[in-house]
């Protein structure tokens, strides 16, 4: 056998660091464009209670670093077809409920979620629980 038969090593390492290098460039121009949806998370602190009655839930917004850019707090109970509270600009540390002449009709375990939109247009839920109505 003689020595011209093959490739020769500095050859070989040439086109495996050149077959890497393709490979990388592939595979970033795939993943960073996907990079770009990524969006950010607010930082809201928001406590769920019931009425003394049991009957409606009561939001507070209890602070974080982003509760001054609220521009809407929603507030939807499962069972019901719209949003049961829904407050523009609320303000830290004052609780908030629905009209207690308005009957939710819930009763039983029930799933409450709260909704805050943002003077930058972003929506994100704050919170998503389970409550047992009393009806």
């Amino acid at each position: 056998m003689s020595s011209d038969d093959a490739v020769s090593p500095v050859v070989a390492t040439i086109l495996l660091v050149a077959i890497v290098v393709v490979l990388a460039a592939v595979v970033a121009s795939t993943v960073i464009p996907m990079a770009g949806n990524i969006g950010t998370v607010k930082s809201v602190s928001a406590v769920v209670t019931l009425n003394d009655a049991g009957t409606l839930p009561v939001v507070t917004v209890v602070g974080g670093a982003d509760a001054e850019y609220v521009e809407k707090l929603t507030v939807y109970v499962s069972g019901t077809e719209e949003a049961v509270i829904s407050v523009s600009n609320p303000l830290v540390g004052k609780p908030y409920t629905s009209d207690p002449k308005f009957s939710l009709g819930a009763v039983g375990r029930q799933t409450v979620s709260i909704a805050a939109s943002f003077d930058d247009g972003t929506v994100q839920t704050l919170y998503t629980g389970t409550f047992v109505f009393k009806g």
